[in-house]
Protein backbone atom coordinates (compact mmCIF):
# COMPACT_ATOMS: atom_id res chain seq x y z
CA UNK A 1 0.00 0.00 0.00
CA UNK A 2 2.78 2.39 0.97
CA UNK A 3 4.65 1.51 -2.22
CA UNK A 4 1.59 2.40 -4.34
CA UNK A 5 1.23 5.74 -2.55
CA UNK A 6 4.92 6.52 -3.13
CA UNK A 7 4.56 5.72 -6.85
CA UNK A 8 1.49 7.98 -7.02
CA UNK A 9 3.34 10.83 -5.29
CA UNK A 10 6.30 10.37 -7.65
CA UNK A 11 4.04 10.53 -10.71
CA UNK A 12 2.31 13.67 -9.45
CA UNK A 13 5.67 15.30 -8.70
CA UNK A 14 6.78 15.09 -12.33
CA UNK A 15 6.38 18.62 -13.64
CA UNK A 16 6.04 17.50 -17.25
CA UNK A 17 3.38 14.80 -16.58
CA UNK A 18 0.59 16.92 -18.18
CA UNK A 19 2.87 17.28 -21.22
CA UNK A 20 3.15 13.51 -21.59
CA UNK A 21 -0.64 13.22 -21.47
CA UNK A 22 -1.02 16.04 -24.03
CA UNK A 23 1.58 14.37 -26.25
CA UNK A 24 -0.29 11.05 -26.24
CA UNK A 25 -3.56 12.84 -27.08
CA UNK A 26 -1.83 14.74 -29.90
CA UNK A 27 -0.41 11.54 -31.39
CA UNK A 28 -3.83 9.88 -31.21
CA UNK A 29 -5.49 12.87 -32.89
CA UNK A 30 -3.05 13.02 -35.82
CA UNK A 31 -3.07 9.21 -36.18
CA UNK A 32 -6.85 9.33 -36.63
CA UNK A 33 -6.74 12.28 -39.03
CA UNK A 34 -3.89 11.06 -41.25
CA UNK A 35 -3.20 7.43 -42.30
CA UNK A 36 0.45 8.34 -42.97
CA UNK A 37 1.17 9.71 -39.49
CA UNK A 38 1.56 6.60 -37.34
CA UNK A 39 4.59 5.07 -39.06
CA UNK A 40 8.18 4.46 -37.93
CA UNK A 41 9.50 6.58 -40.79
CA UNK A 42 7.33 9.52 -39.78
CA UNK A 43 8.32 9.29 -36.12
CA UNK A 44 11.98 9.33 -37.20
CA UNK A 45 11.19 12.47 -39.20
CA UNK A 46 9.65 14.03 -36.08
CA UNK A 47 12.72 13.12 -34.02
CA UNK A 48 14.97 14.54 -36.76
CA UNK A 49 12.98 17.80 -36.73
CA UNK A 50 13.23 17.94 -32.93
CA UNK A 51 16.98 17.15 -32.85
CA UNK A 52 18.29 20.73 -32.91
CA UNK A 53 15.60 21.97 -30.52
CA UNK A 54 16.38 19.08 -28.16
CA UNK A 55 20.12 19.75 -28.25
CA UNK A 56 19.70 23.46 -27.56
CA UNK A 57 17.10 22.75 -24.87
CA UNK A 58 19.73 20.91 -22.81
CA UNK A 59 21.57 24.07 -21.80
CA UNK A 60 18.59 26.40 -22.25
CA UNK A 61 16.82 24.40 -19.52
CA UNK A 62 19.69 25.11 -17.13
CA UNK A 63 19.79 28.78 -18.19
CA UNK A 64 16.08 29.15 -17.38
CA UNK A 65 16.50 27.10 -14.18
CA UNK A 66 19.17 29.63 -13.17
CA UNK A 67 16.59 32.40 -13.60
CA UNK A 68 17.94 33.75 -16.90
CA UNK A 69 17.15 33.44 -20.61
CA UNK A 70 19.02 33.46 -23.93
CA UNK A 71 17.32 34.99 -26.97
CA UNK A 72 20.45 34.99 -29.13
CA UNK A 73 20.81 31.28 -29.94
CA UNK A 74 19.23 31.48 -33.41
CA UNK A 75 21.57 34.30 -34.40
CA UNK A 76 24.56 32.42 -32.96
CA UNK A 77 23.72 29.47 -35.22
CA UNK A 78 23.59 31.82 -38.22
CA UNK A 79 26.95 33.42 -37.38
CA UNK A 80 28.74 30.17 -36.51
CA UNK A 81 27.37 28.60 -39.68
CA UNK A 82 28.62 31.28 -42.06
CA UNK A 83 32.04 31.33 -40.37
CA UNK A 84 32.26 27.55 -40.84
CA UNK A 85 31.09 27.94 -44.44
CA UNK A 86 33.63 30.67 -45.22
CA UNK A 87 36.50 28.56 -43.86
CA UNK A 88 35.41 25.53 -45.90
CA UNK A 89 34.96 27.76 -48.96
CA UNK A 90 38.57 28.88 -48.55
CA UNK A 91 39.67 25.26 -48.94
CA UNK A 92 40.79 24.69 -45.34
CA UNK A 93 40.33 21.28 -43.68
CA UNK A 94 36.87 20.42 -42.37
CA UNK A 95 38.21 19.94 -38.83
CA UNK A 96 39.39 23.57 -38.80
CA UNK A 97 35.94 24.73 -39.91
CA UNK A 98 34.23 22.59 -37.26
CA UNK A 99 36.52 23.88 -34.49
CA UNK A 100 35.93 27.45 -35.65
CA UNK A 101 32.17 26.83 -35.54
CA UNK A 102 32.39 25.59 -31.94
CA UNK A 103 34.74 28.45 -31.03
CA UNK A 104 32.31 31.07 -32.38
CA UNK A 105 29.55 29.53 -30.27
CA UNK A 106 31.73 29.61 -27.16
CA UNK A 107 32.84 33.20 -27.80
CA UNK A 108 29.24 34.37 -28.01
CA UNK A 109 28.72 32.60 -24.69
CA UNK A 110 31.69 34.49 -23.25
CA UNK A 111 30.16 37.75 -24.52
CA UNK A 112 26.86 36.99 -22.81
CA UNK A 113 28.59 35.83 -19.63
CA UNK A 114 30.70 38.99 -19.27
CA UNK A 115 27.77 41.37 -19.75
CA UNK A 116 25.45 39.38 -17.47
CA UNK A 117 27.79 38.36 -14.64
CA UNK A 118 30.44 41.11 -14.65
CA UNK A 119 28.63 44.20 -15.86
CA UNK A 120 25.31 42.96 -14.45
CA UNK A 121 23.14 43.74 -17.47
CA UNK A 122 19.83 41.89 -17.50
CA UNK A 123 20.04 38.61 -19.47
CA UNK A 124 16.96 39.51 -21.53
CA UNK A 125 18.51 42.80 -22.71
CA UNK A 126 21.97 41.28 -23.18
CA UNK A 127 20.82 38.38 -25.33
CA UNK A 128 18.24 40.49 -27.18
CA UNK A 129 21.07 42.83 -28.21
CA UNK A 130 23.23 39.80 -28.99
CA UNK A 131 20.48 38.47 -31.24
CA UNK A 132 20.74 41.59 -33.39
CA UNK A 133 24.54 41.87 -33.23
CA UNK A 134 25.27 38.24 -34.17
CA UNK A 135 22.67 38.19 -36.94
CA UNK A 136 24.06 41.44 -38.34
CA UNK A 137 27.60 40.04 -38.25
CA UNK A 138 26.41 36.97 -40.16
CA UNK A 139 25.08 39.21 -42.92
CA UNK A 140 28.30 41.23 -42.95
CA UNK A 141 30.46 38.11 -43.28
CA UNK A 142 28.51 36.82 -46.29
CA UNK A 143 27.15 40.07 -47.72
CA UNK A 144 23.75 38.44 -47.41
CA UNK A 145 24.62 35.46 -49.62
CA UNK A 146 24.27 31.73 -48.93
CA UNK A 147 27.34 29.46 -48.76
CA UNK A 148 26.98 25.93 -50.14
CA UNK A 149 28.52 23.27 -47.88
CA UNK A 150 30.06 20.07 -49.16
CA UNK A 151 32.06 17.24 -47.63
CA UNK A 152 31.15 13.81 -46.32
CA UNK A 153 31.58 14.68 -42.64
CA UNK A 154 29.22 17.66 -42.78
CA UNK A 155 26.75 15.61 -44.80
CA UNK A 156 26.79 12.68 -42.39
CA UNK A 157 26.42 14.66 -39.16
CA UNK A 158 23.00 16.02 -40.08
CA UNK A 159 21.73 13.80 -42.87
CA UNK A 160 23.45 10.47 -42.22
CA UNK A 161 22.02 7.37 -40.53
CA UNK A 162 23.54 4.80 -38.17
CA UNK A 163 21.69 1.49 -37.79
CA UNK A 164 18.61 3.12 -39.32
CA UNK A 165 18.59 6.02 -36.85
CA UNK A 166 19.45 9.59 -37.94
CA UNK A 167 22.85 10.67 -36.62
CA UNK A 168 21.32 13.99 -35.49
CA UNK A 169 18.86 12.09 -33.29
CA UNK A 170 21.66 9.97 -31.81
CA UNK A 171 23.64 13.12 -30.98
CA UNK A 172 20.54 14.67 -29.38
CA UNK A 173 19.94 11.60 -27.19
CA UNK A 174 23.60 11.55 -26.11
CA UNK A 175 23.40 15.22 -25.13
CA UNK A 176 20.14 14.64 -23.26
CA UNK A 177 21.73 11.84 -21.23
CA UNK A 178 24.88 13.88 -20.50
CA UNK A 179 23.04 17.00 -19.37
CA UNK A 180 20.41 15.05 -17.43
CA UNK A 181 23.32 13.51 -15.53
CA UNK A 182 25.00 16.90 -15.09
CA UNK A 183 21.80 18.47 -13.75
CA UNK A 184 21.12 15.68 -11.26
CA UNK A 185 24.45 14.26 -10.15
CA UNK A 186 27.10 16.97 -10.39
CA UNK A 187 27.98 19.84 -8.08
CA UNK A 188 27.67 22.26 -10.99
CA UNK A 189 24.14 21.10 -11.82
CA UNK A 190 22.95 21.31 -8.24
CA UNK A 191 24.46 24.79 -7.87
CA UNK A 192 22.52 26.01 -10.91
CA UNK A 193 19.25 24.96 -9.25
CA UNK A 194 20.27 26.70 -6.01
CA UNK A 195 21.15 29.88 -7.95
CA UNK A 196 17.74 29.74 -9.65
CA UNK A 197 16.06 29.50 -6.27
CA UNK A 198 17.78 32.73 -5.19
CA UNK A 199 21.17 34.05 -6.24
CA UNK A 200 21.65 35.93 -2.97
CA UNK A 201 20.96 32.79 -0.94
CA UNK A 202 23.36 30.86 -3.21
CA UNK A 203 26.06 33.50 -2.66
CA UNK A 204 25.61 33.38 1.11
CA UNK A 205 25.86 29.59 0.90
CA UNK A 206 29.35 29.90 -0.53
CA UNK A 207 28.51 29.37 -4.21
CA UNK A 208 30.45 31.45 -6.71
CA UNK A 209 27.41 32.64 -8.66
CA UNK A 210 29.33 34.57 -11.33
CA UNK A 211 31.67 31.69 -12.14
CA UNK A 212 28.88 29.11 -12.42
CA UNK A 213 26.68 31.36 -14.56
CA UNK A 214 29.64 32.19 -16.81
CA UNK A 215 30.37 28.51 -17.34
CA UNK A 216 26.69 27.90 -18.08
CA UNK A 217 26.49 30.57 -20.80
CA UNK A 218 29.74 29.34 -22.37
CA UNK A 219 28.33 25.79 -22.41
CA UNK A 220 25.18 27.18 -23.99
CA UNK A 221 27.27 28.78 -26.72
CA UNK A 222 29.14 25.50 -27.27
CA UNK A 223 25.84 23.68 -27.76
CA UNK A 224 24.85 26.33 -30.29
CA UNK A 225 28.03 25.46 -32.19
CA UNK A 226 27.08 21.77 -32.17
CA UNK A 227 23.53 22.54 -33.30
CA UNK A 228 24.95 24.74 -36.07
CA UNK A 229 26.75 21.81 -37.69
CA UNK A 230 23.60 19.70 -37.71
CA UNK A 231 21.40 22.56 -38.91
CA UNK A 232 23.72 23.53 -41.78
CA UNK A 233 24.22 19.89 -42.71
CA UNK A 234 20.47 19.38 -43.02
CA UNK A 235 20.14 22.45 -45.25
CA UNK A 236 23.34 21.81 -47.19
CA UNK A 237 24.23 25.47 -46.84
CA UNK A 238 25.06 28.25 -44.40
CA UNK A 239 22.96 31.39 -44.61
CA UNK A 240 22.74 34.53 -42.44
CA UNK A 241 18.99 33.92 -42.17
CA UNK A 242 19.46 30.44 -40.68
CA UNK A 243 17.61 29.47 -37.50
CA UNK A 244 15.49 32.62 -37.43
CA UNK A 245 13.03 32.25 -34.57
CA UNK A 246 14.57 29.01 -33.26
CA UNK A 247 15.03 30.58 -29.82
CA UNK A 248 11.24 30.66 -29.42
CA UNK A 249 10.92 26.95 -30.28
CA UNK A 250 13.63 26.07 -27.77
CA UNK A 251 12.15 28.23 -25.00
CA UNK A 252 8.70 26.80 -25.75
CA UNK A 253 10.07 23.25 -25.43
CA UNK A 254 11.75 24.06 -22.12
CA UNK A 255 8.64 25.72 -20.65
CA UNK A 256 6.40 22.92 -21.92
CA UNK A 257 8.82 20.52 -20.25
CA UNK A 258 8.03 21.94 -16.81
CA UNK A 259 10.66 24.64 -16.36
CA UNK A 260 9.62 27.76 -14.47
CA UNK A 261 10.39 31.19 -15.93
CA UNK A 262 11.03 32.41 -12.39
CA UNK A 263 13.88 29.90 -12.05
CA UNK A 264 14.67 27.01 -9.73
CA UNK A 265 12.68 24.36 -11.63
CA UNK A 266 13.25 22.49 -14.85
CA UNK A 267 13.94 19.09 -16.33
CA UNK A 268 16.18 18.04 -19.23
CA UNK A 269 13.97 15.03 -19.97
CA UNK A 270 10.89 17.27 -19.79
CA UNK A 271 12.48 19.60 -22.36
CA UNK A 272 13.00 16.57 -24.64
CA UNK A 273 9.27 15.80 -24.47
CA UNK A 274 8.58 19.47 -25.15
CA UNK A 275 10.77 19.36 -28.27
CA UNK A 276 9.06 16.16 -29.45
CA UNK A 277 5.62 17.68 -28.89
CA UNK A 278 6.51 20.73 -30.98
CA UNK A 279 7.99 18.49 -33.68
CA UNK A 280 4.87 16.31 -33.67
CA UNK A 281 2.61 19.36 -33.83
CA UNK A 282 4.45 20.81 -36.82
CA UNK A 283 4.62 17.45 -38.56
CA UNK A 284 0.91 16.79 -38.04
CA UNK A 285 -0.11 20.25 -39.24
CA UNK A 286 1.89 19.76 -42.44
CA UNK A 287 0.22 16.38 -43.01
CA UNK A 288 -3.20 17.96 -42.56
CA UNK A 289 -2.27 20.71 -45.04
CA UNK A 290 -2.79 23.48 -42.49
CA UNK A 291 -1.66 26.80 -43.95
CA UNK A 292 1.77 28.09 -42.85
CA UNK A 293 0.24 31.25 -41.37
CA UNK A 294 -2.07 29.18 -39.17
CA UNK A 295 0.88 27.00 -38.15
CA UNK A 296 2.59 30.13 -36.79
CA UNK A 297 -0.56 31.17 -34.95
CA UNK A 298 -0.99 27.73 -33.37
CA UNK A 299 2.69 27.54 -32.36
CA UNK A 300 2.35 30.95 -30.69
CA UNK A 301 -0.78 29.82 -28.86
CA UNK A 302 1.07 26.75 -27.58
CA UNK A 303 3.78 29.01 -26.10
CA UNK A 304 1.16 31.26 -24.46
CA UNK A 305 -0.62 28.24 -22.98
CA UNK A 306 2.68 26.91 -21.63
CA UNK A 307 3.50 30.24 -19.96
CA UNK A 308 -0.03 30.59 -18.54
CA UNK A 309 0.22 27.06 -17.17
CA UNK A 310 3.54 27.98 -15.50
CA UNK A 311 2.04 31.13 -13.94
CA UNK A 312 -1.04 29.28 -12.64
CA UNK A 313 1.13 26.50 -11.19
CA UNK A 314 3.36 29.06 -9.48
CA UNK A 315 0.37 30.84 -7.91
CA UNK A 316 -1.03 27.57 -6.58
CA UNK A 317 2.33 26.72 -5.04
CA UNK A 318 2.48 30.12 -3.35
CA UNK A 319 -1.03 29.73 -1.94
CA UNK A 320 -0.24 26.27 -0.57
CA UNK A 321 2.78 27.56 1.34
Amino acid sequence: MAEKQNKKKFALSIDFLPLIVAYIVLIAFFAIKSPHFFTIKNFLNIALYAANVGILACTMTLVIVAGHIDLSIGSVIALAGVVMGKIMQAGMPVIVAVLACLAVGMLTGVYNAILITRIHINAFITTLAGMEIFRGCAYLVTNGKAITLSGEFIKQIGRGYTLGIPNAVIIMLIMIVIFAWISKFTTFGRRIYVIGGGSQVAYLSGINVERNLSLLFILNGLMCGLATMIYCSQLGSAMPSNASGMEFDVISAVILGGASLSGGKGSIVGALFGALLLGTLNNGMVMLNIHTYWQQVISGIVLVVAVVFDVVKKRREQRSV
